[in-house]
């Protein structure tokens, strides 16, 4: 079991974890973008990967 015994210093470390998720606007930004470079990326690979069309 770890002791809960304080930093040096006299400071308790926060986790970097506890940190990026007790900021919620961070959490809804780093959301957003990596929805947008998910799909982007996605639709590059969608497009370059087609046929080119015969023509008539």
């Amino acid at each position: 079991m770890g002791s809960n015994k304080p930093a040096p210093g006299g400071e308790d470390r926060v986790p970097l974890g506890q940190k990026l998720l007790d900021r919620p606007f961070l959490l809804l930004v780093a959301g957003i973008v990596v929805m947008l470079v998910f799909y982007t990326l996605w639709g590059l690979v969608e497009i370059l990967s087609l046929r080119p069309a015969p023509l008539p």
